[in-house]
This record gives structure tokens, sequence and C-alpha cells, in this order.
């Protein structure tokens, strides 16, 4: 890192955290933050958690972190009471009350049992080879408005990492393919709302998105209803487990929810991992040249660069985290983002490197909520990896530099222009 940049980064941490004082750290400061490694760092640095001064109890190292998504006395009920009783009654308030991140036993348990019965391993096996012919045609589309245009560059991130997670989750819910950026357009909207704290002038404007999107569902559940096809959404609607069955609220929920992970995870995760691949050009070659590398690069990818920072718990009794008591009811703040550069258990944590052999990154979560999507985020992003690399074995960052985005607990590049062309040298 050269003077000036070190430079910026200090003046960007100063204005948003002051690292002499761990306890001033805030999760709505992250909105500001190009990259927040360094304040994880900082707040590391203290031990596996610490208290802020606004009473919020941040776990920042790895084992305290999978400990706590493990522990069943941290919950995620009370997340959804605080929606339930903060939200003006409407599409927000009822969507978020029955998300399924935010259920505890017993009712989690069902809808997650009822959910996997329609949304199961098979289905995302069965899909891979719809998702690489899919994957193909986008980037056929790449090339061929690159000749169109003579453009030398493209934006990887709008023109493969949105589309095609975007086309797989559209297909499996029976969204057709021109609703999607109204769709993508309502899920960026909704997204401030997972913040800690919601900005108030992005209030109003989620709000909204979130009835326009909770009508869209209900009308979309209503025609599968009347039309069954062999889709994901035909099978929520279908699935019994006895006499149980999902109720509309959740069925309403489980849609959104879906959605709006279902392309925007995976995007972030593939855009994220690329960028920093493609600053270290031997390891695009490494994969180039041996496929089997592809997963490794994944995984490297969640670890090193975490599309979602945190996630939110509660205890409902009194508990620890790493020997430390924490009352029943302290807000819980796991930044996965942090614990996923935990040097206590990644050696040379701050490396990137795609030979990495130390175990899964908490970036799915861990325990009865660990993400329901992950296995199908993962073969999305292995074949896109996979193909990019068959297509392009010289892929080369272009410019403008990419910027980087966070919203809530989300946090991505708002663009990616690469260029087939000759490699810079590793930095």
């Amino acid at each position: 890192m050269s003077l000036r940049s070190a430079r910026g980064r200090l003046a960007q941490l100063m204005s948003t955290f002051d690292p002499a004082d761990p306890a001033s750290f805030d999760p709505s400061q992250l909105a500001e933050m190009d990259d927040p490694y360094p304040v994880f760092d900082v707040l590391r640095s203290v031990g596996p958690s610490l208290l802020t001064s606004s009473g919020l109890r941040v776990v920042t190292g790895y084992d305290a972190a999978d400990e706590t998504l493990r522990d069943k006395r941290f919950r995620t009920g009370p997340i959804a009471a605080r929606f339930r009783r903060t939200l003006p009654p409407g599409a927000a308030q009822d969507e978020l009350g029955h998300r399924i991140n935010f259920l505890d036993a017993p009712d989690h348990s069902r809808v997650r049992s009822l959910i996997q019965r329609a949304f199961t391993p098979a289905r995302v096996l069965a899909m891979r080879s719809w998702v690489e012919s899919k994957a193909e045609d986008l980037l056929d589309a790449i090339e061929a408005r690159s000749r169109e245009t003579d453009a030398k560059s493209f934006d990887i991130r709008a023109d493969l990492a949105h589309s095609l997670p975007s086309l797989v989750i559209s297909e499996m819910l029976g969204v057709p393919l021109a609703d999607r950026d109204q769709l993508t357009e309502w899920t960026e909207a909704v997204a401030p709302l997972l913040n800690v704290q919601t900005p108030p002038d992005q209030l109003a404007p989620a709000l909204e998105a979130s009835e326009h999107f909770a009508n869209y569902a209900a009308d979309l559940i209503a025609k599968r209803r009347a039309a069954p096809s062999d889709d994901l959404l035909t099978a929520m609607l279908q699935v019994k487990d006895g006499s149980e069955q999902l109720s509309r609220e959740e069925l309403l929920s489980l849609v959104v929810t879906l959605y709006s992970a279902g392309h925007r995870t995976t995007r972030d995760l593939f855009t994220n991992g690329l960028y920093t691949l493609l600053r270290h050009p031997k390891m695009y070659e490494a994969i180039v040249q041996d496929e089997s590398r592809a997963p490794g690069a994944i995984n490297e990818f969640l670890r090193f660069e975490t599309p979602t920072l945190y996630v939110a718990r509660v205890p409902t009794e009194a508990a620890e985290i790493a020997g430390v008591p924490i009352p029943a009811y302290t807000p819980i703040i796991i930044l996965l983002a942090a614990a996923n550069r935990d040097p206590l258990h990644f050696k040379d944590a701050g490396r990137f490197d795609i030979a990495r052999d130390e175990g899964a990154p908490l970036s799915f979560a861990a325990g009865a909520h660990h993400c329901l999507g992950a296995a199908l985020a993962w073969m999305e992003a292995e074949v896109m990896l996979i193909a990019v690399t068959r297509r392009w074995p010289k892929l080369a960052l272009s410019g403008p530099l990419p910027t980087w985005w966070s919203s809530g607990p989300f946090r991505g590049l708002t663009h990616l222009h690469v260029q087939p062309a000759t490699r810079v040298e590793e930095e």
C-alpha cells in the first residue's frame, strides 16, 4: 500500500470511527467505509467480543462467533418482535415479522423443515447443467456486444454476476424475466430495514418498496396456485409434513427472502471475490490451468470479502461469550467478516490465498440458521468462475476502478470493469 493510500484510509477511519476508543463502534458506521477490515482488526484486538458504548455486544473472534451462532440461547425471535413493535402496520412489518431468519423454534424448525422438503439438494444439483448453459449464453452475449460496439472492457458485475443469479432465482420462483429489474429495485430499497437503525431518509422508500414487493409476491402465489408448475414456488405451496403447511404470511415472506438473497448475496460473493482474484493474477492463472482449484477459490472469496458483514442475535436468558457473562436480552452483533479474518483461526488471515485449507468461513452463518441457499449460491459462483476462466484465460481489471457500497449488513461493489487482455503484475 502506498503512503498516500494509507493516509487516505486512516482519514476515512478517523471520520467514522475512533481507533483509540473501540467501544465507540456502531454498525451504522460501516456504510461510510470502503474498507471496514482495519476497523475489524482494531475491534478484534480488544478480544473476541466487546461491549460498545451503545450497549451492543460485538463478536469478532472466529471461535466466539461460531459458538454463539450454534448456542440455542442466542435467538432471533426478539428481532422479529422488534420489527413488529417499531415498524408501522403493513407489508414490511408482516414480512420481517415472519422472515425465516428471525424465527425461533418451534416455528423456525417447522418452517425450515417444510422449505427443505421443497428446496432440496437434488433440486440444486439438477439445475447445474441449466445454470452452466445460461452462464455460457451470458458470456456469448457479452462478446457479441463487445464486437458490435468495439468495446474493450465490460462490467462483469452487471453482465454476469447479477444476471445469472437473477435468472436462476427467477426460474426457480416463476418470476417473468421482464420483472427482474423491478424486483431488484425493490430488493435494494428494502435492505436498509435490516440496519441496526434504519436511516430516516431511507425508511419511507423501504416501506413503499415492501408494499409493492408483497403485492407482487401475493399475485405470484395466486397464479401458481391456479396453475402449478415444476418450480420451487409450486413445491413450497404443495409441501406438507402431516397436517403442517406453510401459512400465507410465511409464503409471502419466503418469496421475498429467497428472491432477495437468491441474487444479491451470490452477486456480491462472486464480484467481491473476482475483484480480489484479479489483483492476484497468478492465482487466476492457477484456476485457468486447473479447474479443481475453483472450490478453494470460492471458499476464499467467502472468507476474504464476506458479502454479509454481520448477523444479529439476542440471548433470551443469561449466557456467556468466550467466558464473558452476557445478561439476557443484550443485543448481539456477530461480525462474520471480522471472524473470517481472525488470525487465531486463519494463518496470515489478511492474505488472500485460494489454496488455503483451514475449514469453512462463517459467511453463511452456522447452527440452526445456517443459510438455506448456501449450496445454490456456492454452485452458481463456482459455475461463473469456471466459465469465466475457460472463456477468458487472460482477464484483467479495467477502469474505472470499482467502488464499494454497504447497506444494512450487506457489502459489495457497485461495478467491476474487466477486459480480456494482457495481465498486470502481481501486487
